[in-house]
């Protein structure tokens, strides 16, 4: 359970990190500014609710 935790936290920890570091940087060069930010932003917002949904999924009340 423990390593669970682990790998969530590390895995948000990287999305948070994600989400300051790659609007900033060129890697979305090739694409219009307007498209990319677009497209980071989305796929963005569907990475973080399906980990968000499979965090709650496997959520349940141990009281």
């Amino acid at each position: 359970m423990k390593k669970k935790r682990i790998f969530w936290a590390g895995l948000f920890f990287l999305m948070i990190l994600a989400a300051f570091v790659i609007p900033y940087t060129p890697l979305l060069n090739d694409l219009n500014r307007v498209y990319g930010a677009f497209l980071f932003w989305n796929i963005f917002a569907l990475i973080v609710i399906v980990c968000l949904g499979i965090i709650t999924s496997k959520w349940r009340d141990l009281g």
